[in-house]
């Protein structure tokens, strides 16, 4: 079915991608080497139907640049898998360029030995991303012919592009100079793959959506091939409606979705959502007894436990673990909800009243205004029009900032309360974003709280001593960002109370922290997670799974 799709040129966003599917890999690269390959066999033939006929509209067969395919990866240990990958599939007896030169830039530093010793003790998507050069600037052509590959070719005369986004972005920000570098790299683009999105996700996400809102724009510079081979469709600015996507994703995220917008394939989109890890009635994260109260599981023996939970009540040692999963939902203020399709609308303000007010029947033949909202229902995905005229300021309700707002006061009105108490013992806060870490901060730093937070920029020396602290009970809360956690994967010890800020990017970082936990007393747990509604609402039926919307 996938290849079905990439074949056929249709934009596909797989959210599937793991470190077992390496099939993935090679699909996408077949695809952009016979790609590659054809466009370089018409571009010749009609080079000698040029020379006898002349000049005709039917030989239209170029973009304004040679390079028709961009690949956006986060490492150049990744960049050095796909190269590895096109010469396997090239035929046996081809000669490649600059081999030793692109092993010794691509391939493991000399202080990446050591690391390689640690294989094995992290989990297996940590060292897809980490393993190897985990270098994430770097831009590299490659060209393409019937029995070769050359490597390091300059970009005017390169069919592939392979480079991460921040590679693109220090061309970009030195525009003035290498301008014509730019327009070798965007002007032209046929196939675009983003592969391993969900590290890019942790690295930059910013720039990879501007990277791809620049694809496909009409070069401000003179230096491309001749006009009477470009295609009408370049030159008259719809480039992008020819332009396949392929992304490939370990999660979902609205960020990934929100790149769809830059998507105008007239092929169409096909959206492949991840799996959960435990595939019952409703697919979630979380094994059955962690959501069910009560449910007896073995004792851990060391071994790793299958899908089926259940199965181990019936066995004699058996441990009652007492877990409590909270989930905790806020709506920012202003924002119109719809609660049912019997006409009748809820707005919701801060304090999370209802006022139910009714709304007059819409036909679906009526024209509507810019100013009218469209909702999407997502608990009964069906369409629901509602003639509620919105002010400026009702757009930008689910901005960051109005999202951010709003997740603070949630957390001020239903968490902070329990924390002053006291009641909840070695409290762990997960927190997705390090401006939200340093909100939080400031407010339990005004409660004189005792606390310590630990972020992707604090030293390994001080971390360590942070999750000490934490693990011999000296230290009641701890705060760690997600970018951390993502990043340097350490072990958490002690937790008993566990609360989410947000749901995380990668679901089964819940499951982690949890199995991270170093007792086997029947102690009580508690999981608490904040989330808004309804952007992240699937996201935590992902990790629970299916709860009320």
């Amino acid at each position: 079915m996938l290849h079905k799709m990439i074949t056929n040129y249709e934009d596909v966003f797989y959210c599937r991608r793991t470190p077992e599917n390496e099939s993935v890999r090679l699909l996408y690269c077949s695809h952009a080497l016979n790609h590659s390959l054809l466009c370089r066999a018409l571009v010749s033939k009609n080079n000698e139907k040029e020379k006898q006929f002349g000049v005709s509209d039917s030989l239209r067969d170029q973009g304004f640049h040679r390079a028709r395919t961009l690949i956006l990866v986060p490492t150049r240990e990744a960049a050095r898998r796909i190269v590895h990958t096109f010469f396997q599939l090239m035929p046996k007896g081809s000669t490649v360029s600059h081999r030793r030169r692109f092993e010794r830039d691509f391939g493991l530093q000399p202080g990446d030995t050591d690391k390689e010793k640690k294989t094995g003790r992290k989990p297996k998507d940590y060292e897809e991303w980490f393993s190897g050069n985990s270098n994430d600037n770097f831009r590299i052509g490659l060209a393409f012919s019937k029995k070769s590959v050359k490597l390091y070719s300059a970009f005017r005369d390169s069919d592939l592009i392979l480079a991460s986004p921040l590679g693109i972005k220090a061309i970009i920000d030195d525009e003035e100079e290498k301008q014509a570098d730019v327009q070798y790299i965007i002007a032209s683009i046929e196939l675009l793959i983003i592969d391993q999105a969900e590290m890019l996700l942790m690295q930059n996400w910013a720039t990879v959506q501007h990277i791809v809102s620049l694809l496909n724009q009409r070069p401000t510079v003179p230096v491309f091939a001749s006009a009477a081979r470009i295609r009408l469709c370049y030159l008259a600015g719809y480039g992008k409606r020819y332009r396949q996507t392929l992304l490939f994703s370990a999660v979902s995220t609205f960020l990934i979705t929100l790149l769809s917008g830059e998507c105008e394939n007239f092929q169409g989109m096909n959206y492949i959502p991840p799996l959960s890890h435990y595939t019952d009635l409703y697919p979630t994260f979380l094994p059955d007894w962690v959501r069910i109260p009560g449910l007896k599981i073995p004792n851990r023996t060391g071994q790793k436990r299958q899908h089926s939970d259940i199965e181990s009540v019936n066995e004699d040692k058996s441990t009652n673990y007492n877990f409590k999963l909270h989930l905790i939902s806020f709506v920012v203020p202003g924002q119109i909800s719809l609660k049912s399709s019997y006409g009748k609308l809820v707005n919701k303000d801060q304090s999370d009243s209802e006022d139910e007010m009714e709304v007059p029947p819409l036909k679906i033949t009526d024209s509507l205004s810019s100013k009218e909202l469209l909702k999407l229902d997502s608990s009964t995905n069906s369409l629901l029009l509602s003639r509620k005229s919105l002010t400026p300021t009702d757009y930008t309700y689910l901005s960051g900032l109005n999202v951010s707002m709003a997740r603070l006061n949630a957390f001020k009105q239903r968490i902070l309360p329990r924390l002053r108490r006291g009641t909840d013992p070695r409290v762990l806060i997960y927190v997705p974003d390090l401006y939200d870490l340093e909100e939080l901060r400031q407010v339990l730093l005004s409660e004189s709280l005792d606390f310590c937070c630990i972020n992707e920029y604090t030293e390994d020396s001080e971390a360590e001593r942070f999750r000490t602290l934490f693990g011999d009970g000296r230290i009641r809360i701890l705060l760690i960002t997600e970018r951390y956690y993502f990043f340097r994967r350490r072990k958490i010890r002690g937790p008993q109370t566990f609360i989410f800020y947000g749901p995380p990017t990668f679901p089964w970082f819940v499951k982690e922290l949890y199995d991270f936990r170093h007792s086997e007393d029947e102690i009580q747990y508690n999981m608490t997670i904040l989330y808004c509604h309804p952007i992240e609402t699937h996201i935590v039926a992902m990790i629970t799974g299916s709860i009320e919307f």
